[in-house]
């Protein structure tokens, strides 16, 4: 009835998908503490290269629940997780992997926080299926916003929402506590640089205008105003025809994802970036050094996972972001493979 294909894991999956519940490993390591001062020339003086218009300044965060977040802001305590790797996703030996974010909230101190940030579905609880999950939940008044993402049987979009607190094989989270407090509020109009990708502008930002090797991380939330981009979700794994996953590089080497382009405007981002590995890379993270999805606030199907504007002329942001005191790292994939393969 929704569009999304059979709903049967054994025919959707043949015998690929098994759900598989971690037993949770954490590390941690902690970022620089600098001032939103610093931060927000940085981003100023390195987003002016890339962009027309751009304006950064600090200010008390407005109450987020006009943009249909279930907290006010996203001061409080902040940190961020980054969860399992491409091999729980690809790697038949793990497929169906999936982590209850509550529950790792609960471990690293942040049990009462507002969660935001990328992740993928835990197939258990999308019957078998794949999906790119917005995560917008209050842990502390259980209420959730989050959606969910999915390619449906005509390769189109089909957003939905989600009432779970797990996900699956990979995801980057950003927890604070919710509440109000002064946050980097960035306007942008017009892109004149090559780098398409708002957050990864932001990384080269502060990589190049901060002190040399210095570890930070901001999460938040922005709005794509004006403009298009380009986007994907992850298509069921049955409905991939050829390999894509090398094992041995524990990366995905071909393209295998349903593509979306152009979409937008209106929509709505949730983001969590970092300059660099705080412990030296011995934490494996994400090699992108962040994670974007979104979904529509003008309620359109779109959501998924963001790449990056097609349409520097037109593009616009509105952005708040605060900054990570550490980052816990859980179930480094990466690190038990090196040491098992």
């Amino acid at each position: 009835e929704d569009g999304i294909r059979d709903r049967s894991p054994s025919r959707g999956l043949g015998d690929v998908y098994k759900r598989q519940i971690m037993e949770l490993t954490i590390e941690k390591a902690k970022f620089h503490q600098i001032s939103l001062k610093q931060v927000s020339e940085a981003l100023k003086k390195g987003l002016s290269k890339n962009y027309i218009e751009v304006d950064v300044s600090i200010v008390e965060c407005p109450d987020l629940r006009k943009w249909d977040c279930p907290a006010e802001g996203i001061s409080g305590n902040q940190r961020i997780i980054d969860v399992g790797g491409e091999p729980y996703m690809h790697d038949k030996r793990f497929i169906g992997t999936e982590f209850d974010y509550e529950e790792i909230a609960k471990r690293i101190g942040s049990e009462k926080s507002y969660a935001l940030g990328a992740g993928s579905g835990a197939m258990s609880c999308l019957e078998g299926h794949c999906g790119e999950l917005i995560i917008n939940e209050n842990l502390i008044t259980n209420e959730s916003k989050s959606i969910i993402a999915q390619v449906d049987k005509n390769n189109k979009c089909k957003s939905t929402p989600y009432n779970h607190r797990k996900h699956g094989g990979l995801g980057n989270i950003y927890y604070s506590e919710g509440k109000k407090g002064d946050v980097i509020k960035i306007k942008i109009k017009g892109r004149s640089g090559e780098q398409g990708s708002l957050p990864q502008s932001m990384r080269t930002a502060l990589i190049e205008n901060l002190q040399t090797n210095f570890s930070v991380a901001l999460g938040g939330v922005f709005r794509i105003l004006n403009g298009k981009i380009k986007s994907h979700v992850q298509p069921d794994y049955a409905d991939i025809k050829h390999e894509y996953y090398d094992p041995k590089q524990m990366k995905c080497v071909k393209d295998f994802l349903q593509f979306y382009e152009p979409i937008g405007p209106h929509f709505q981002c949730y983001s969590v970036l970092w300059t660099n590995d705080p412990s030296g890379g011995k934490l494996d993270l994400r090699e992108s050094g962040e994670h974007t999805h979104f979904h529509s606030y003008k309620g359109t199907q779109d959501a998924g996972h963001y790449h990056f504007d097609v349409t520097p002329n037109e593009i616009e942001y509105e952005c708040y972001f605060n900054t990570a005191e550490e980052v816990h790292r859980v179930n480094n994939i990466y690190k038990e493979l090196k040491n098992t393969n």
